[in-house]
Formats: C-alpha cells, structure tokens, sequence
C-alpha cells in the first residue's frame, strides 16, 4: 500500500531535481502553503538532522550565542529557525527573510505555534545583536549575491551556517569562511580547530573538501514513510553529509592542539587513514590499530564531532585522545 500519493511523491521529486542541478535559485518556486508543508516533513526534516549535528557539536565546544535576535535569512519552511530556538532558551526574537512571502508567512507561523513565548519580528536589520542562521543557500546564489550576503553577515554577533557536503558548497563555504574573517571582526567557532587560513586551500588538497556526516535518527529506519520516500526518490536515508561554519564575535581563544576527522575515516587490514585538519593545515594521516588499538576503536566509530590530540611520529599517529 502506498502512503505517499503520487502527486505528493511528484512534487518531491520535481523539488530534489531543483535541488541537485542547483536551478532552485532561479525563482520563487513555492506554490502553496501545503508544498512548504510537505517540504517541510522530507526535505526539511533531513536538513533539521543536519542543523541537530551541528548543534550538539556547538554544545560539545561549550558555545552559545549571545545574541537574543534571531534572523533565519532565506528561511524556506523555517525548519532552522525552530532547531535553534528549541535548542537555546535564551533568544527571544524570530524573523523570517527570503525572496518568497508566502515561505516567511509559513516560517513565522510554524515558530508562533510551536514557541509562543518568541516575538516575531518584522525587523530583517542585521547588528552585534542578531544571530545570523543560513541554511543550503550557497549553491542558488550569483557571485554579486554572495558578495551581498557576505556584507550582511559580517555585521552580525554569530553566523551559523549549514549547507550540503558537496565539494562545490564546501569549497563556496571555505571562501565564504576567509572573506568573512578578513572584512568583519567574527572569528571561527566551528567546524575549524584553528582559524589561521584553512588547510584545505593547498594545493596539494584540492580535491579534498570540508564535509562530515550527521546522524539520521534510529527509528527512521522503521518508519514505512521514510523507507517508501527513498525508493521512490533514489535517497539514501544512511548517510547525510554536510558542510558548515560558525562565526563569533568576541570569541574566547580555542583550546590548543585539537584536530578534527574530515569526512569519514578509512579502514584498511589493521589501519586506519583520516584527513585531519589542525592548525598545520590538512593531512592524510595514519593509524595503526596495533600501535593505539583504543584510540583507533574510538576513531572507527565515527562520531559526529571526531575532536581529537594526536600524537604524531614520522606522518602516523601513534597515540592521542579523543576530546568530545
């Protein structure tokens, strides 16, 4: 029996093409308040699993915004929006920008009824005091576009910023990372474990980007919707891969000596290759199960947050730890 209906399952599959081939930007292609709705349970859903990972990375690091004021800046269905304001208690200000009224209509609406404590504002202003939150946008806009809205963040007190692991969005985001740090006074947060220049800007790792993977809740894959939604759509519902970058003012200094897995370690007969990225810049680096054997075990398991000290001898890692 089928639980999607087939116009439900042709709307989705129309808006994933938009999404892949990147003419989602062209124009304003909402319809109606229930195509946003039916986004909002799919798409959006999957997109809110990415902006959950993040979060909990954020709370792994010990960071919270200061702002009070929220600006979810092309808020499609408003789903980041409503993950940050369910995770920090503290704001108090919600605003909806993007080229489509009726997705602000539907992004305020759903933030009232499910926050009714949160004004919502009209005010799209940008300050010290505003939380900036972009959401898979960077793909849709122009070069002038980008430049626009890079002009905007750099007068905000946070910028969170989460896009799909492509290599082409993480590499969009990686410019976006070093223009942002050299026109404003926000500093790196997150993903980075430094902020001198990223490493991932060599040349020697061109063909490398920043993307990691963020967990799908365990009882999707009991779910009959999910299950009926990836066939029908060709989704892998096991792996969501995402790129993404924290900005701060006045932020403290980062704790020295960290590293980060980029992506997903290897596993080769008794080693183990991870791209690592520390203040040194990106490495392909490797580790022998034998020399640390619970390190590699912790390594394996592929945590969201992979922070880690390592211990390195002649480009392996013999020994470290893992933070968070």
């Amino acid at each position: 029996m089928k639980i999607w209906t087939a116009p439900e399952i042709a709307t989705l599959r129309k808006m994933r093409e938009r999404f892949l081939t990147g003419t989602a930007g062209a124009s304003d292609y909402w319809r109606s308040a229930d195509e946003l709705a039916l986004y909002d349970i799919t798409f959006g859903e999957r997109i809110g699993w990415k902006w959950d990972a993040v979060l909990r990375e954020l709370a792994t690091r010990g960071w919270q915004p200061r702002s009070r004021r929220v600006l979810d800046w092309g808020c499609g269905s408003g789903i980041a929006g409503r993950r940050a304001l369910s995770n920090w208690t503290d704001l108090t200000s919600y605003a909806a920008h993007d080229r489509s009224s009726m997705a602000m209509r539907f992004a305020a609406e759903r933030v009232r009824a499910n926050f009714p404590q949160i004004e919502i504002s009209t005010s799209r202003e940008v300050g010290a005091d505003t939380l900036l939150l972009l959401s898979h946008v960077i793909s849709e806009l122009s070069a002038r576009q980008l430049d626009e809205l890079l002009a905007l963040a750099a007068r905000a007190g946070e910028v969170i910023w989460v896009e799909a692991g492509t290599h082409a969005d993480s590499r969009r985001l990686i410019e976006a990372r070093e223009r942002l740090t050299e026109i404003s006074p926000l500093a790196v947060i997150a993903p980075c474990t430094h902020r001198a220049a990223c490493g991932l800007l060599a040349a020697k790792n061109e063909r490398h980007w920043c993307h990691h993977f963020a967990h799908v809740p365990s009882s999707v894959f009991q779910d009959a919707r999910w299950a009926e939604l990836g066939r029908e759509l060709g989704i892998d519902l096991r792996s969501l891969p995402y790129s993404f970058l924290v900005l701060a003012r006045d932020a403290a200094p980062m704790a020295p000596g960290l590293s980060r897995v980029i992506g997903e370690p290897r596993e080769f007969k008794g080693y183990a290759k991870v791209l690592s990225c520390h203040v040194d810049g990106v490495a392909d680096l490797m580790l022998q199960k034998r020399d640390a054997p619970a390190l590699h075990k912790a390594v394996m398991r592929g945590d969201e947050a992979p922070l880690f000290r390592w211990e390195i001898a002649e480009g392996r890692i013999v020994d470290g730890e893992k933070l968070a």
